[in-house]
């Protein structure tokens, strides 16, 4: 009896020791038989909110986990070793291979993406603040593999800065500009400025002056009311009838003039008028020069009339200087 009980007891322990291996393996422990890939990426940032057993992905696509996350003092950077599942990259013919080939075959390819520009960057997994890591291509000109030393027997892919980095470090800026505003100050002089204007509005040539503005309005309104009035289809149609009207007459009267001035023969009358002036000039010239001639023989004659007064004046004083000649005066001493 004792035999039997002992016997279930014992398939009662390897049953439950069973089933909790089967639990297990459902679990995941499974994923510790499948085939994985090692390599590590270096942060020159905070990696807060990345934990062990985080998802790496691969263009969305989770390829495998973080499976270990240390500092390196010697330059102040974060280590990440991310491992992932063989069975997760589509290689052609794969299937064929061992597990060593397919591993060189991936260190292999990932050599030549990581001169393309693969590279790791941490992001957000959520609005819990969890973060994950990224694998993507960027520009490998804007983004080149930075100078770091990986340790030697390691696959290494280069990081990128995470779009958080920049996004953090520009809201720690706008918080201390916020901390370094004096509120205070401001709330003083927005209540000063308040007081000032309810001063201003309640002034009495302020509400005269709007008074007056309402006035205008009102005038104008009216203006507008009875301009509106006037101003009918059958007044604007009339004052344009009488505006072609006036036109009409304009262009009536242009060509009457200019039929007139053409009758008139106002070319010829203005080269005749021309041709005197012209005659009118060689004239005034002739008559200047005539003029010139004139005044010489003037001048001369008053030469002449002094010479005749000299005569005389001599012949007044004596008379004998007719028979005799002008004598010369004694000089005196």
């Amino acid at each position: 009896m004792i035999e039997a009980n002992k016997f279930k007891l014992g398939l009662f322990v390897v049953s439950g020791i069973s089933l909790l291996i089967l639990v297990l393996f459902l679990l995941g422990i499974a994923d510790v038989f499948k085939p994985k890939v090692e390599f590590i990426t270096f942060f020159d940032e905070s990696v807060q909110g990345l934990e062990n057993g985080a998802a790496v992905k691969f263009r969305g696509v989770t390829i495998g986990k973080v499976s270990n996350i240390t500092v390196r003092p010697s330059d102040n950077l974060v280590r990440v070793d991310m491992e992932a599942d063989l069975s997760a990259i589509d290689v052609v013919g794969q299937e064929k291979q061992s597990v060593i080939t397919r591993k060189a075959e991936f260190f292999y390819r990932m050599e030549k993406e990581v001169e393309k520009g693969l590279r790791c960057r941490l992001d957000l997994a959520g609005i819990t603040g969890m973060k994950y890591v990224e694998m993507n291509y960027f520009d490998p000109v804007k983004y080149p593999i930075p100078d770091i030393v990986p340790p030697k027997g390691v696959r290494y892919i280069p990081s990128t800065p995470s779009f958080l980095r920049g996004l953090s470090s520009n809201i720690t800026s706008a918080l201390a500009r916020i901390a370094n505003v004096n509120f205070e100050e401001i709330s003083s002089e927005l209540i000063s400025s308040l007081k000032s204007l309810n001063t201003i509005v309640k002034d009495q040539r302020v509400n005269g002056i709007i008074q007056k503005m309402d006035n205008i309005t009102t005038q104008l309104e009216t203006t507008s009311t009875n301009i509106n009035k006037v101003m009918t289809e059958s007044n604007l149609k009339e004052m344009s009838e009488d505006i072609k009207t006036s036109l009409a007459s304009i262009k009536d009267l242009s060509k009457t003039l200019h039929k007139q001035m053409e009758d008139a023969k106002i070319a010829e009358t203005t080269a005749t008028a021309r041709k005197t002036m012209e005659d009118a000039k060689d004239t005034v010239k002739s008559f200047s020069e005539v003029s010139g001639e004139l005044s010489n023989t003037l001048k001369k004659l008053d030469e002449a009339l002094d010479s005749f007064t000299e005569l005389i004046n001599n012949i007044d004083e004596d008379p004998s200087s007719i028979v005799r000649g002008k004598q010369k005066r004694p000089t005196k001493f």
